[in-house]
């Protein structure tokens, strides 16, 4: 025994040294304080019948965006190469359509009683909601990975290489294109175009912003969101796959290792531009601009001078959706499911829902109800009290 302990104190001290040489994460996500009252009642649910992220098939060429749509009382949502909508208060199954097309890419953009999306051969496609009916379909032999943007007479369209279409509603005729200078390196990821007084803007991912006439293409202004931050290729990194929004006589948009600016809309004069990246879409509140930096802390800036006024870092690394507004409040979810309410005035953290969803992927609300997608393709639907 005697001679055991030495071999024994030896082991302790070695695992001791062990210890001492590892280092915490420091992107680690950060630990959920679950104190927090509950503030959401399951409704209903669906589940898809295979996941939303699947390379098997796709040659590892990109990642499907399957987001469903809340429009009208119903949520319009991919099924195995079906769009199927459901009643959004009880999910009663209420039509289902089969699509044309190779694998399906896109989500759904649902508007003026047509449903659109894309496939894997760069086709878009559009269909009649009063009849279930192919209206037409556009060969682009180019990706279009986010949702589109549907107007009363328009549809518009941005590709994967950055071109920009404008669809006849009716007929798919093309009206026009717009197309940008693709850097060398970019993330995969496309913004959805803004439209806001009879202009389209669309962000690329050189890091521009645009302002298109949506009748006849005519470009107005591009102005770059932020300025080059190195000489790299990886420091020359700024995608904008943030949609831009508007207020009154301004226009505010975001870009990856970037910066948030504000521009006059109609002359493209630059207002403010403050340090901040995001790939997440931008929420206007009162007088301020909300968004999730890359880092997942939620900041909102002063509208009008573009002054930090609140920082809310609970969530930090837990790779956050995107955040939506209701009744002064905003909601969000994690990559462990959790759904999470904070105070759009303060940036107080109001409630938090564990759920039994994977990382979430999109969350919606319509009318006090709050419909959330995870990246395994389960959709639930809640009441908010």
């Amino acid at each position: 025994m005697n001679k055991l302990l030495p071999i024994i104190s030896a082991l302790v001290l070695l695992g001791c040294q062990t210890l001492g040489f590892v280092e915490v994460d420091p992107r680690a996500p950060t630990k959920l304080d679950l104190s927090y009252p509950n503030f959401l009642d399951e409704v209903w649910r669906k589940s898809n019948s295979r996941p939303l992220i699947n390379f098997g098939n796709s040659g590892n060429r990109y990642a499907k965006n399957h987001q469903f749509q809340a429009s009208a009382g119903s949520i319009y949502k991919i099924k195995n190469n079906a769009a199927e909508e459901y009643d959004i208060e009880n999910g009663t199954l209420l039509n289902s359509i089969a699509l044309e097309g190779n694998e399906i890419v896109s989500g759904v953009t649902v508007g003026y009683n047509t449903l659109v999306y894309s496939d894997s051969d760069g086709t878009i496609y559009a269909y009649d909601l009063n009849t279930n009916a192919l209206r037409w379909q556009q060969d682009l032999k180019d990706l279009v990975i986010s949702k589109v943007l549907i107007t009363s007479r328009f549809i518009f369209a941005q590709t994967s290489s950055d071109v920009l279409y404008a669809f006849n509603l009716r007929d798919g005729e093309i009206i026009w294109t717009k197309s940008a200078q693709a850097p060398l390196l970019s993330i995969r990821g496309t913004a959805v175009p803004y439209f806001y007084e009879g202009l389209v803007f669309a962000s690329f991912s050189n890091g521009r912003l645009a302002a298109i006439r949506s009748l006849d293409g005519i470009q107005l202004w591009e102005k770059p969101i932020s300025v080059l931050k190195g000489t790299t290729e990886l420091e020359k990194l700024m995608d904008s796959d943030t949609s831009a929004v508007a207020f009154q006589e301004s226009i505010y948009v975001a870009n990856f290792n970037g910066s948030l600016t504000r521009f006059d809309i109609r002359t493209g004069d630059k207002l403010f531009s403050v340090n901040f990246s995001t790939s997440e879409p931008l929420v206007l509140f009162r007088d301020l601009v909300i968004g999730i930096s890359s880092d997942d802390e939620i900041i909102a800036y002063d509208a009008i001078n573009g002054t930090e006024r609140w920082i809310n870092d609970q969530y930090k690394y837990r790779d956050l959706s995107s955040l939506v507004l209701y009744n002064n409040k905003l909601y969000f979810g994690d990559l462990d499911g959790f759904l999470h309410s904070v105070s759009a005035e303060s940036g107080e953290t109001l409630g938090v829902k564990r759920t039994n969803l994977d990382k979430v992927k999109q969350i919606e609300v319509v009318s006090n109800t709050l419909a959330v997608q995870d990246q395994a393709g389960k959709l639930k639907v809640y009441k908010i009290f």
